[in-house]
């Protein structure tokens, strides 16, 4: 419930006219998912890897998603208290289904279902009753147990699911946001739009040459007046993602996120 309640009232990283320099300072632009630009709505610069939130009301640093169960958003400040939470909820709804499954199967001994023997009105006999009609049977006569089965069936691989997918894309270096980023630059490609441009070598097919230069988007009606030396992406595993640090540095960077500088404000300077 700490994890919770501090993933509900931190800072998610909220951009504003005192942290926007050093937020533009963390991570650069890569001129592929993100250029300079500034917020239509904030009419402040808008940082690399940010997103303005309706919601909210700010653009938020490295900005995942807007919860609707914490009425916050997920962002750099936040992220970690939010993975704490789908984690530690994950272990405990898998330890309450053992023990549910468990007591479910006690109460088929205290009830005296097991091996009890029922009319079938198929077979027009005597039969031993099933595992699965023994526990349909325990929930017809208890209500509340049948919502707590139905929650937790429903629940636990909801929960184990999400919280692999938060945990997996944060080591990968990208947020829910930027995936959806990573889809376009995937049409783009498609469409023969997507170019590395390289800084000294020349042109190459080399995945790894690739890996030395900066990946723009250069429109059809444009290519031919470009004179830059450029290798045209061909599939999506070409393109290098910047903010991908490796597994370990990415997980490292959400769970110890640096602080945003901050310029002192005129009453500090008074």
């Amino acid at each position: 419930m700490a994890s919770y309640a501090l993933a509900c009232a931190k800072d998610p990283g909220i951009v504003d006219a005192d942290n926007v320099d050093g937020a533009c300072a963390l991570f650069g632009t890569d001129q592929l998912l993100y250029f300079e630009a500034k917020c239509r709505t904030c009419h402040l610069r808008k940082p690399a890897r940010s997103k303005h939130c309706s919601a909210c009301g700010h653009c938020i640093q490295m900005m995942d998603h807007h919860c609707m169960w914490l009425n916050n958003c997920v962002g750099l400040h936040n992220v970690r208290y939010f993975l704490v939470f789908l984690v530690s909820f994950s272990a405990i709804c898998v330890y309450g289904s053992y023990i549910f499954a468990t007591t479910l199967l006690e109460l088929r001994y205290t009830r005296g279902l097991v091996g009890a023997m029922v009319w079938d009105d198929d077979a027009m006999e005597m039969v031993k009753l099933s595992l699965k009609s023994s526990i349909l049977h325990l929930m017809d006569e208890n209500v509340l147990l049948a919502i707590v089965t139905v929650l937790l069936f429903v629940l636990t691989p909801a929960i184990l699911f999400f919280a692999a997918y938060q945990v997996r894309i944060g080591m990968l270096g990208y947020t829910s946001n930027e995936e959806s980023k990573w889809l376009i630059v995937d049409d783009a490609i498609k469409d023969g739009v997507v170019f590395c441009i390289h800084r000294e070598r020349g042109p190459s097919s080399s995945v790894g040459e690739m890996d030395d230069g900066i990946f723009e988007l250069v429109e059809r009606d444009d290519q031919e007046a470009d004179v830059r030396s450029k290798t045209l992406v061909t599939h999506l595993s070409q393109v290098k993602n910047r903010y991908d640090r490796g597994a370990w540095r990415n997980l490292a960077l959400l769970l110890f996120p640096p602080q945003t500088p901050t310029r002192p404000s005129k009453s500090h300077l008074l």
